[in-house]
């Protein structure tokens, strides 16, 4: 680590701003369901699970709009970047930012209003205009919310509508051509009844060579309350990114030597002419809160998404003996989904003597329908990273046809939820869930080839208990299930793959005071039922791996005075391979950093409209794949930034990665990495009224 970043780090304490009355611009009291005034400790998390998120028995984080917008975030991933435990992947020079995000190890998964998303974050991860809050939780989270990454959720809750009237229209730009328009504009139609829209369009340049990025994305956000008793929601939503499918760098020339020179951030080693990722999606959500009585309310919810994406895609192999020429295969394809959940939820309290009993019981339905067509390129050679020739700049592109395939998912699940106050201080927490999953696939308008019908159940268990002095202690056991590798496969005896499992077992203390907030956990996360191959056949999986993860985690936000915060976290992840017939058993989980520090500062000079912001991320090496002996190098990034008040403007600059660190990020494949983003300033003028 150079000195200079150090020092850097000596003065800076670093973090996102600890505000005492934030969270989310204090929605109104029009919006019943999803009330988060206050701190950022407020509200429940999840928005449906009824839980306060200072009584949630994991290790929650919030990030809010202004933070957003404070840090010069320009996709999910860069915000993870201030929460220590998390890996923000690759930029968005990369396809599918979704795959390579992390918590505590394992991949994260995504909620949008409570309810679990299904590929749609994967059509545009810049997608931040209708993100009012992201609470990150860590852990697997499936009991109420189904099928679950193994790392942990990302819950956003979107921009509700409020009675008032208001509007902003916001203008980015920046190095790389960068050029973006967003709006947010709300208004009351009636009494009860209230609208807002919010959106961007993008048309910038990326720091890659021949890779462009256009993108927008849409939102409806609609809230009727026609009486105390009903609350009625819908949110309507449309993304699209249309840009380069970028195969990223070679190993060799990047994260270890080549022998030659290391390769330019630059480079584009796909082919220009032909290479193409478009991605759309549509999604709404509706659901309406319908109260029975006084402490008893009935919520249907449901949710309809689409991901469609066609690709041309050039992928790199292994290196040739000269290290600098790499070997490359292709393919030409399109993916089309669509993804429906339904879920009916009843709620409410009651008393048996002195206890009470916060009760969520619950049934969903999903229904998820894929189609993927594929063809491999015939004609893709090797590249030349020295001096790239591209090949189909006078040559068309040839294919050979190899496969048109179909998968079908029909899941039903029955949960249930007990929240149990023994005590005003001391409160308990259990859930379960009960899941049956048929799941099919097969060629397309073909009969079904492979079915497996499944079944799984989870559950919950944490308890928190409030002590003097804003201290509290919490204690959970959460477990967890992912069909996403098992779906419809079988394993050599003709019998279905488990659904994979995971488990996590965390005890933690939280302080919370007017200045100062602070949490600090102890950790062991596993991946267990895991795919790995059968020794008896190899051609065929079961169900027999392990990987786990130990660790402790720490985040704090302080304000040090009414114009000066400070914020920090750091987290130790040891995490290995424990069980495997893949003969990496013993070695490192990929992609996994064993130190990750985050910090952040801001000053807003007294009598002025000038606030100053600085912050600092950490990462040590990773295993660029699970077992891998190839370590992708730490890095340190730093980033400046001024925010100017100047009511009804506002203008936020942001200079991040200061010192213009080279790094790189894993791919998911042992044969590339991505760049990370090199030194790059923007500015963002905002215009309200």
């Amino acid at each position: 680590m150079k000195s200079s970043t150090i020092g850097l780090a000596a003065t800076l304490l670093l973090a996102a701003p600890a505000r005492a009355e934030e969270a989310a611009d204090q929605i109104t009291p029009i919006n019943p369901d999803i009330v988060v005034t206050g701190t950022k400790l407020s509200g429940t998390f999840g928005t449906k699970s009824g839980i306060p998120i200072a009584k949630v028995p994991q290790s929650v984080q919030i990030v809010t709009a202004e933070e957003i917008i404070e840090q010069g975030a320009r996709s999910v991933g860069d915000i993870l970047r201030s929460v220590p435990s998390a890996n923000p992947g690759f930029s968005r020079v990369g396809p599918y930012q979704s795959f390579s995000l992390r918590i505590r190890g394992f991949l994260a998964d995504q909620m949008r209003n409570g309810i679990r998303q299904r590929y749609f974050e994967d059509v545009d991860a810049s997608a931040l205009s209708n993100i009012e809050r992201a609470e990150v939780l860590k852990g697997p989270s499936g009991v109420l919310y189904g099928q679950s990454a193994v790392g942990g959720s990302v819950s956003v809750v979107t921009k509700q509508p409020q009675e008032t009237t208001f509007a902003s229209v916001a203008i980015t730009t920046g190095q790389f051509d960068q050029k973006m328009l967003t709006i947010d504009m709300n208004t009351g139609l009636a009494p009860g009844l209230a609208v807002r829209i919010t959106g961007e369009i993008e048309r910038s340049g990326t720091f890659v060579d021949f890779q462009d990025l256009n993108r927008k994305n849409i939102a409806l956000n609609l809230l009727y309350a026609p009486s105390d008793a009903v609350t009625a929601h819908l949110v309507a939503e449309y993304v699209e990114r249309d840009t380069r499918r970028n195969p990223g760098l070679p190993v060799v020339g990047t994260v270890q030597g080549n022998g030659v020179r290391m390769l330019s951030r630059k480079l584009y080693l796909g082919e220009p002419a032909a290479d193409t990722l478009n991605a759309d999606g549509p999604m709404v959500q509706a659901w309406v809160s319908v109260k029975l009585a006084d402490t008893w309310t009935i919520t249907p919810r449901i949710q309809y998404q689409e991901f469609n994406t066609g690709f041309l895609q050039i992928r790199l192999r292994a290196p040739q003996a000269n290290l600098t020429t790499i070997s490359r295969n292709g393919r030409i394809g399109r993916e089309d989904d669509s993804y429906t959940i339904a879920q009916l939820d009843l709620a409410g309290s009651l008393a048996t003597g002195p206890i009470t009993h916060t009760l969520l019981l619950g049934y969903e339905y999903d229904r998820e329908r894929g189609r993927f067509t594929q063809s491999n390129l015939t004609n893709v050679s090797a590249v030349d990273v020295l001096a790239p020739a591209y090949r189909y700049s006078g040559t068309a592109p040839a294919s050979t046809f190899a496969f048109d395939s179909f998968y079908n998912i029909d899941g039903h699940a029955v949960y249930a939820q007990d929240q149990i106050d023994l005590t005003p201080r001391w409160n308990l927490i259990g859930a379960v869930r009960h899941s049956w999953i048929d799941a099919s696939d097969g060629t397309w308008r073909g009969a079904v080839a492979n079915q497996a019908r499944t079944s799984t159940t989870i559950w919950q268990v944490g308890s928190t208990y409030q002590m003097v002095g804003g201290l509290s202690a919490y204690a959970g056991y959460n477990t967890g299930f992912d069909v996403e590798s098992t779906a419809a496969a079988r394993t050599r005896t003709g019998a279905a793959l488990k659904p994979e499992r995971s488990n996590q077992a965390e005890f933690g203390l939280r302080y919370r005071s007017s200045a100062l907030r602070g949490s600090v956990s102890l950790f062991q996360i596993k991946r267990v039922d895991a795919v790995t191959a059968d020794p008896l056949d190899p051609d065929f999986s079961i169900n027999a791996g392990e990987q786990r993860v130990r660790g402790i985690e720490a985040e704090s936000e302080w304000n040090v005075t009414r114009w000066w915060q400070l914020s920090a976290g750091y987290a130790l992840l040891d995490g290995k391979v424990t069980r495997s017939n893949d003969g990496i058993a013993g070695k490192r989980i990929g992609d996994l950093a064993k130190h990750s520090f985050t910090a952040r500062t801001e000053v807003a000079i007294p009598g002025t409209p000038v606030t100053l912001r600085g912050g600092l991320n950490h990462i040590t090496n990773r295993a660029l794949t699970d077992g891998s002996d190839v370590l992708v190098p730490a890095y340190t990034l730093a980033n400046i930034g001024l925010g100017l008040d100047l009511k009804p403007v506002r203008i936020d600059a942001t200079l991040s990665n200061l010192f213009d660190t080279r790094f790189f990020t894993a791919s998911g494949n042992a044969f590339a990495v991505y760049p990370g983003d090199p030194r790059m300033f923007s500015v963002r003028f905002n215009l309200g009224f």
